[in-house]
């Protein structure tokens, strides 16, 4: 059966909390995850410098396509010889203006091509990867953020609970009932609560610096907790559907592809190295340092040319390349193998959130339910004062952990709604 995870499926997920408010501020929607995923896609440096290096790419192709066409050529020289030279009896200079065509080049220039044409493939490919990666960063520690903040909500109520326990041991220790060994497990207890509030606070600040840093921006706590999180459409839980996506949409696929034809392409120049050119170039001279007013001449030339290189380089070269197509198919199927094995990892993990999830509702309700009556029984004499206490921490904790499901699942649901779908309908 094709299960889907919708955005009430998360808004559930998140009422656990009275943290969650759908924003109406304008301002307040930029530090959505969304806007913030939105804002590093297209503002990130690392975004900056791959978009450079795609105009380069580009320009790349055109250098390669302009080798079709003429060349023109200057050259200048000037003699200095004995008057007894019979070599240099002309003029002083001579100047020969030249263009060039090529007529067959062998497969250099439709090499070329197509090598600059795979290169820019790649830089294109290796933007969207840089995108996706940003993406999953922003995804990454947005949830850190969440989990932080959710379990901030937890240490909050949990030290007022402690602090009111510390209170009433206190004053049954000073009334004569309570030992001393009570308030000092109370206060052992409270200190903790204190020291876990500190951890979490720190690592929601190191989260909010990270956002800060990935959207190029100043965010807040305020922002973030007032931002709307009602933002993944419905993502279809079928582990085929997912993984032919994330193959679809996969940067590094597509960069895998275009390396592949970047070494193809190479193969071909490297091959036509061996065969000669044919070009065919008219010259106008000026002057001529051999013969003295001969004013000026034209002539046209039909030449061959050859470009091998030392001994059997050029054979050795052909080979290389191959080895290199060689290399890039199997760092595609690698790529094809990662990909799989990252999808189904995090849908067996975001399955598995699904059947926590009401198991960790039900132990947290169980637990508020045994500390009230612990509390109850305690004043009865039926329960003792550690019996109280540890009531209080496993409530803690059963309230810590589903702040974390409810942190983890929100940030496996959106990591695979970036996997598996195309970056521009990413934080759109």
């Amino acid at each position: 059966m094709i299960k889907y995870l919708s955005i009430r499926c998360i808004a559930a997920c998140l009422s656990i909390c009275p943290l969650v408010v759908v924003a109406s501020d304008p301002e307040a929607m930029s530090a959505s995850l969304a806007g913030i995923l939105q804002n590093a896609l297209t503002e990130h440096p690392l975004v900056d410098a791959s978009k450079a290096q795609v105009r380069s790419a580009r320009q790349a192709v055109k250098s390669a396509r302009w080798q079709f066409f003429p060349t023109p050529g200057v050259s200048y020289q000037r003699a200095f010889a004995d008057d007894a030279d019979r070599a240099f009896q002309g003029d002083d200079y001579s100047t020969v203006v030249s263009l060039e065509q090529p007529l067959c080049s062998g497969g250099r220039i439709s090499g070329g091509i197509a090598s600059a044409n795979a290169a820019l493939g790649v830089s294109e490919a290796s933007l969207q990867e840089n995108q996706r990666e940003l993406a999953l960063k922003v995804v990454q520690a947005y949830g850190e953020w969440l989990s932080a903040s959710l379990q901030n909500l937890t240490p909050e109520t949990s030290e007022g609970r402690h602090l009111e326990l510390f209170g009433r041991v206190q004053r049954r220790m000073e009334g004569g009932v309570s030992t001393g060994s009570d308030l000092q497990l109370a206060t052992g207890r409270l200190e903790l609560v204190k020291a876990d509030r500190a951890a979490t606070q720190a690592r929601e600040r190191s989260a909010i610096a990270v956002l800060s840093e990935l959207s190029g921006g100043s965010l807040t706590a305020a922002q973030l907790a007032a931002a709307d999180r009602q933002l993944l459409p419905e993502l279809v839980l079928l582990e085929a559907h997912l993984i032919d996506s994330a193959l679809i949409h996969s940067p590094s696929i597509g960069r895998a592809d275009a390396e592949v034809k970047a070494a193809r392409a190479e193969i071909k120049s490297r091959r036509s190295q061996t065969r000669p050119d044919v070009f065919l170039r008219f010259e106008r001279q000026f002057n001529n340092v051999q013969f003295a007013d001969q004013g000026p001449e034209s002539r046209v030339l039909v030449g061959v040319r050859s470009q091998l290189g030392a001994g059997l380089s050029s054979f050795s070269a052909i080979a290389e390349a191959r080895e290199s197509v060689a290399a890039a198919l199997a760092f595609r199927r690698s790529a094809e193998l990662s990909i799989r094995e990252q999808v189904r990892s995090d849908l067996a993990l975001l399955e598995s959130f699904d059947v926590r999830l009401p198991a960790l509702q039900e132990a947290t309700r169980t637990a508020n339910e045994v500390y009230e009556s612990y509390q109850r029984q305690f004043l009865t004499g039926k329960k003792s004062w550690l019996d109280v206490m540890n009531s209080a921490r496993d409530l803690q904790q059963a309230r810590l952990q589903l702040a974390d499901l409810t942190a983890g699942r929100l940030t496996l649901a959106w990591r695979l709604y970036v996997l598996t779908n195309p970056l521009e309908a990413i934080g759109g």
